[in-house]
């Protein structure tokens, strides 16, 4: 591929990634307030926010093999990507006819399943025309803008939803419209992108048969997914339980949810060119290292501001903290993306992608199984009031000791 038609698919990227980004910030973003407002239990809100992702990499396994029926890659993608675009006009279906908990869930492991699907492709096609040289600066620089973009959004739909505060499913169901509306454009621009030369020859079964030996020898590739799908299981301890801690256990509004989700998104975003520039600098892996050292602290941080009397210091102690999550998770997010094109063949991207993924997926249902089971265990209760704390309290602190543990699996890789 020539230098002019790679530069123009990495302004189309930043332009479909910018649509995309309204998608993530209109719909994504609020889709725990959602379950949380349709008045689901803590389990049931753990369960839809990791039993779909687990559907979705097992799919992800079949990603080369259904993308081998289409005509080339960009064809596979832009197809998956405008499927995935209608799926927010069937949500907005079943708020308006049945938004019962099973057809949600039906909903969210179809819509998981068809975005996962499109990951490995996805990361594939950016990594063969995306030169190494320029890769951590330019997903750094496109990270910010994307981010961006999103904050835009959130704030957009939380102010919507504030709107109809007295009549939120429709504030739902416009913002949910936004999605659709910035994932169809995200495909559209997709579809303007230039195809590459495809290099890959074999099939996920041949790679999972290699890959058997890469595990027994304990290689990066083995270290790399097990440190990834270790970090997903404990931060499923907090993670989808967010929405709840914050709506329901602190009893804050939607606005100052958003609020939160907005910072998140502001330092997460503001400081992606940073990092970018940070593991041009001094590599990926010490970005990946000083960032996974934060993230393990994060949910004591949350913890201690449960305790702050002031109703005015713990909001804006919340904001703080969002504010911190957000730079550890964009070093995170940044880094270990970097790092699969530098673990794996560029042939093998797609393949060591959907197997890294499964194995996270599976990790992630763990994770959300037993979190939803604690928080809303009688047992749990009793020995957490004894200490004087409530269960989601357990559990963030469940989540500190299992995030400490990752970092001997981190020391591995190198």
């Amino acid at each position: 591929m020539n230098k002019n038609k790679i530069k123009r698919n990495l302004e189309l990227s930043t332009i479909e990634g910018s649509f995309w980004a309204i998608m993530y910030g209109a719909g994504e973003t609020f889709l725990s307030a959602f379950f949380v407002f349709l008045q689901f239990s803590a389990f049931q809100i753990a369960f839809l926010n990791s039993f779909p992702q687990f559907i979705g990499s097992c799919f992800q396994l079949l990603s080369s093999m259904i993308k081998n029926q289409f005509k080339t890659i960009k064809q596979f993608v832009v197809i998956a990507s405008y499927v995935q675009a209608f799926f927010w006009l069937f949500l907005v279906f079943l708020i308006l006819y049945n938004p019962s908990y099973y057809l949600i869930l039906i909903w969210v492991s179809l819509y998981w399943m068809v975005a996962s699907i499109i990951g490995p492709a996805w990361t594939a096609w950016m990594g063969y025309f995306v030169p190494r040289r320029l890769r951590a600066r330019y997903f750094g620089k496109r990270n910010r803008i994307i981010g961006f973009v999103s904050f835009i959004t959130t704030l957009i739909a939380g102010y919507i939803l504030d709107i109809f505060d007295k009549n939120m499913l429709y504030g739902f169901i416009i913002i949910f419209i936004i999605a659709f509306i910035g994932r169809f454009l995200s495909s559209f621009y997709l579809s303007k992108k230039y195809e590459f030369e495809e290099k890959e020859k074999g099939n996920i079964l041949e790679y999972l048969y290699s890959f058997k030996n890469l595990i027994s020898d304990k290689n990066q590739s083995f270290y790399y997914i097990i440190f990834n799908s270790y970090i997903s299981f404990s931060i499923m301890f907090f993670g989808p339980l967010f929405s709840i801690y914050i709506l329901r256990t602190m009893e804050m509004s939607v606005m100052i949810y958003t609020i939160n989700m907005i910072l998140w998104q502001v330092s997460n975003f503001s400081s992606a060119n940073y990092f970018g520039k940070l593991s041009e600098k001094i590599g990926d892996y010490k970005v990946l290292k000083i960032s996974t050292y934060t993230i393990v602290v994060l949910p004591i941080l949350w913890i201690l501001l449960y305790y702050l009397h002031n109703n005015t210091l713990q909001i804006m102690a919340t904001f703080i903290v969002s504010s911190i999550a957000g730079v550890c998770f964009s070093a995170y997010t940044l880094s270990s993306f970097n790092m699969i094109y530098k673990i794996s063949k560029k042939e093998d991207v797609i393949h060591f992608s959907a197997v890294g993924n499964f194995v996270r997926g599976f990790a992630i249902l763990i994770g959300g199984i037993l979190a939803g089971t604690i928080v809303e265990s009688n047992y749990i209760y009793d020995i957490a009031k004894k200490i004087n704390l409530i269960p989601i309290h357990f559990s963030m602190l469940i989540s500190v000791l299992l995030r400490s543990l990752s970092i001997p699996i981190l020391k591995k890789l190198k």
